[in-house]
């Protein structure tokens, strides 16, 4: 029995020996900082690789790799290739919302709870931001609820009156497809989105090219009522309606932004709070 323990000491040494050696190209590119040139040495460590834990710790540090450029997407995509742990699952969510896949990193996040024993407030926070910015704010209040379970601060207010107080004030969002119906009349759309200004000019804009078309119908000339009226109307008509379905997705995007964020800082503080005191 003692040799064959001794036996398999060895060869876990001798693998972990070989692991090292072959990292060790790819981890002086990554001290150097060349990322770029150290992802493909990582990715030629996942293919040469002869154990699944070699072949798993190599995408990890190709995904850091992506991170460090900045470009999330690889990250997320290299590290979804990697989910054997609870680890795992949490860096994929981050590179996931770091890359604005939202879905992507709420689908992470659901995973995660369903495989992993335990889950962390890490991980709970950004699921509820990425529900936040899904706009599923039912789905994000209950991850809130157990955030605030898990959590609470040791002073002032806790996190649980934070999310009560910011989720009775959930963004009122602008109908993208009843602003797209309103904005067949030039103007009205822009009004809904709230950008009274704008939609007043742009019926000023469309009224004054139709009435110009009009006007040289009744003078007698055809040529121009059709070049400046019919031409003009045919790219000022349609420039109304997708500016007016621009600026709805814009009043949209900065009310679920002003939300979320105001969410999100209100939350940390109070858990940094928390922190803070019960380190004292």
């Amino acid at each position: 029995m003692s040799r064959y323990c001794t036996i398999f000491i060895f060869l876990c040494a001798l693998a972990t020996a070989t692991n090292a050696q072959s990292f060790a190209k790819a981890d002086s590119l990554f001290a150097a900082g060349d990322y770029e040139l150290a992802a493909v040495e990582y990715e030629r460590c996942v293919y040469q690789s002869e154990s699944r834990q070699a072949t798993q710790q190599a995408l990890r540090k190709k995904a850091l790799c992506y991170k460090a450029l900045n470009r999330y997407s690889r990250a997320a995509e290299t590290q979804s290739r990697c989910t054997e742990s609870y680890g795992d699952w949490l860096q994929l969510t981050l590179y996931s919302y770091l890359a604005a896949d939202f879905s992507g990193a709420a689908t992470a996040a659901a995973n995660a709870t369903m495989l992993c024993d335990t889950v962390g407030e890490d991980l709970m926070l950004l699921q509820m931001l990425a529900l936040n910015e899904l706009t599923l704010y039912d789905s994000a209040r209950i991850v809130a609820d157990k955030l605030a379970a898990h959590h609470l601060a040791a002073t002032g207010d806790d996190i649980s009156s934070i999310v009560d107080s910011i989720y009775s004030r959930q963004p009122s969002l602008k109908s993208e497809k009843l602003g797209w119906y309103l904005s067949f009349v030039p103007g009205l759309g822009h009004v809904y989105a709230g950008e009274v200004g704008l939609g007043l000019a742009a019926f000023a804009m469309n009224a004054a090219v139709l009435g110009f078309g009009v006007w040289q119908v009744f003078e007698g000339c055809y040529i121009t009522a059709y070049m400046g009226g019919a031409g003009l109307l045919s790219v000022t008509y349609p420039g109304a309606m997708h500016s007016a379905t621009h600026y709805i997705k814009r009043t949209n995007y900065l009310r679920t932004s002003a939300f979320n964020n105001s969410l999100r800082q209100g939350i940390m503080d109070a858990m940094v709070k928390g922190d803070g005191h019960q380190g004292r």
